[in-house]
């Protein structure tokens, strides 16, 4: 038997260091015991991926569509035609003509090296914004100057924890034993969210919000401090602007009751999350990700930012306002070459590659990616990439984007890819990657693909794209700092966030005056459609046989066009854009105004919610307003 010590490249704020024992045909995953985190066990979607990597429905010969239908081909083959596209699209329209996508398939950040060779193309057309944390970090930006996290350990020393619309049960399982931990010690754990999510059982209280009512929740408590004299004065001598912050708080339209009303929470919920935030002990809030996929995202952030800060809890062991820990923090990039072209929003990516003009797109290149199944609009975006002369997608397995390509070339995965590296956007810690099994026969890893092309196109040699291994460790020098270890705490970290003062030219907090937007109520489509990450695969990673049937939508017994259905009964989800057949799942307690769905579902398969989700920007960092969605529910 080899063990060999490698880590997680998941799109995972866990970040887990593993130990993969190999013997014979035999491979076998667990968690690092030693590492802070990780604490030796892994999550269900990791037990699960050693049967990914033996998938029959696994791709390992390259892929050329020709009228219409897969036909395989050769390695040269794939790379000259790729290469031909390329150079013909770049010479005939110019780089613009290029449209380079990546996304989070892996957080190797070996990957970045096959961007830097696009890059280096010169301006081709590449993404703006994203599905993930753009809006959020944007938010704490204006506010903080930066956006940065407390280690998971550092709940060691909270008095109280609050979960802000975060489910890590389902997307982060590491953090729940410190979660626990806490609880023995008497410290309470509160949930503020929309829907009472498998976190709802390691916590002490939930507080029901209603959907996109965060920043209206966080308000009526700081107002509610306000006029009792709580406000922290250490902490109001660090905002810039808090007079006139104080003054529209305090103004008549904001006084406490209606504040809660349009958060939809009752006011003993207001009053004792005001206790909370108001104690001596320090009070961790955790915030999750669903609360910034609104039109008014960045603004719900920012008052959750402003409650946790106004209360004393910024800057301090125990608490802070922890979003993300930014896991390229402290990498050395400089070498790499930088985006200089056009950019087209993902919020908006099927309409706006469409729209491209002078010139349009010639040559889509896509890897770590399934935009028709993880975008706004599916339909938009799946006939925008089939209008476009030439696509490669690099992929283990035949998505729905994958209908929508040209070429197709097969990639390895996480444990097959080579030497690599990678850090956390949930706690502070990094750790090596190393290849743990050998790829199929046929497959090639993402960056030697840039390699070749880069060779076929007779460029000036690259020695970074020559050399990934010596391009990796000038990358995360920083980080390791010529240690061999296999994970450790990355030194580039604030370990408390702001305790010396902010990112900001004043080095001040700086407060938001601008009030939230309310979500939009229409008769028509009375629902707010939300969909939750599940715990059995990660994003569109799942396979074409675990679609079948219909996918479960969860909502009370109560919402509209429940009235008369059983539990299990088919039903239609209908959005303006489309509708979506589902069994229903009623669950008593459940708020009679949203439906839930799992994410990830493919449009091949009949089970695509974002087929339904219209293109909408959040407020700030050009994020995707996925949750502003209104949809009607029919028997």
């Amino acid at each position: 038997m080899t063990t060999i010590p490698t880590a997680c490249t998941y799109d995972c704020p866990d970040a887990c260091a593993l130990q993969v024992e190999t013997e014979s045909d035999r491979i076998h995953i667990r968690g690092a015991p030693d590492h802070p985190i990780t604490r030796g066990f892994v999550c269900g979607r990791i037990r699960r991926h050693v049967g990914r990597l033996r998938d029959p429905e696994r791709v390992t010969t390259p892929l050329l569509r020709r009228e219409g239908k897969w036909q395989e081909t050769d390695w040269q083959t794939a790379l000259d035609l790729a290469a031909e596209k390329l150079s013909a699209a770049m010479q005939e329209d110019g780089p613009a003509s290029v449209v380079y996508q990546m996304s989070g398939g892996s957080l190797g950040l070996r990957k970045k090296l096959v961007g830097h060779f696009f890059s280096s193309l010169g301006p081709v057309t590449t993404l703006r914004g994203g599905v993930c944390d753009e809006c959020g970090v944007a938010a704490q930006e204006q506010d903080f100057g930066m956006a940065a996290g407390h280690d998971f350990t550092d709940l060691g020393n909270s008095q109280a924890v609050v979960l802000w619309g975060k489910n890590p049960a389902a997307t982060g399982v590491h953090l729940i034993p410190f979660l626990q931990e806490r609880r023995r010690a008497s410290v309470p754990i509160v949930l503020i969210e929309v829907v009472a999510t498998e976190t709802a059982a390691f916590v002490d209280r939930l507080v029901s919000v209603a959907p996109g009512g965060d920043g209206f929740l966080a308000l009526s408590v700081l107002r509610l401090l306000l006029d009792s004299d709580r406000l922290d004065a250490r902490a109001i001598a660090r905002c810039e602007n808090f007079v006139p912050f104080r003054d529209w708080l305090a103004g008549s339209e904001m006084q406490v009751a209606s504040l809660a009303r349009q958060a939809g929470v009752a006011m003993a919920d207001v009053e004792f999350l005001a206790e909370l935030y108001a104690q001596p002990g320090p009070v961790a809030t955790h915030l999750g990700w669903g609360l910034q996929r609104r039109a008014s995202g960045g603004k719900n952030l920012r008052c959750i930012d402003a409650l946790a800060a106004l209360s004393g809890q910024v800057g301090i062991r125990g608490g802070g306002v922890t979003y993300t820990s930014r896991r390229s923090r402290g990498l050395d990039q400089s070498f790499l070459a930088k985006k200089s072209g056009r950019t087209i929003d993902i919020a908006s990516y099927g309409r706006d590659l469409a729209a491209l003009r002078d010139p349009p797109a010639r040559f889509v290149y896509i890897h770590g990616a399934n935009p028709v199944s993880a975008l706004a609009d599916s339909q938009a975006t799946a006939a925008a990439l089939r209008a476009v002369d030439f696509v490669v997608l690099a992929d283990a397995f035949l998505t729905d984007t994958a209908d929508c390509a040209d070429l197709f070339l097969p990639v390895s995965l996480m444990l097959e890819d080579p030497t690599d590296a990678v850090g956390s956007f949930g706690h502070h810690h990094v750790a090596r990657v190393r290849q743990a099994v050998l790829p199929p026969t046929g497959v090639r890893e993402d960056v030697w693909i840039a390699q070749q092309l880069h060779r076929r196109l007779g460029l000036t040699p690259d020695p970074w794209l020559a050399d990934p291994a010596a391009a990796l460790e000038r990358m995360v020098a920083p980080w390791f700092e010529a240690s061999g270890d296999d994970f450790r705490r990355n030194p580039t970290q604030p370990e408390i966030p702001f305790q010396d003062g902010f990112a900001t030219p004043s080095g001040q907090m700086r407060l938001s005056t601008e009030m939230p937007t309310a979500v939009e109520v229409d008769a028509a489509y009375p629902l707010s459609f939300l969909t939750a990450k599940p715990r059995s695969y990660q994003h569109s990673q799942i396979r074409p046989q675990e679609q079948r049937g219909l996918p479960l939508c969860l909502l009370s017994p109560e919402a509209p066009g429940a009235q008369g259905l059983q539990d299990g009964q088919p039903a239609r989800v209908v959005s303006p854009l489309g509708s979506l057949s589902v069994r229903v799942g009623l669950r008593p307690g459940m708020r009679r105004d949203v439906c839930l769905l799992p994410m990830g579902g493919w449009l091949r398969c009949g089970r695509a919610p974002n087929a339904l989700v219209a293109a909408k920007l959040t407020d700030m960092g050009f994020g995707t307003a996925f949750y502003d969605q209104r949809v009607r529910l029919e028997s």
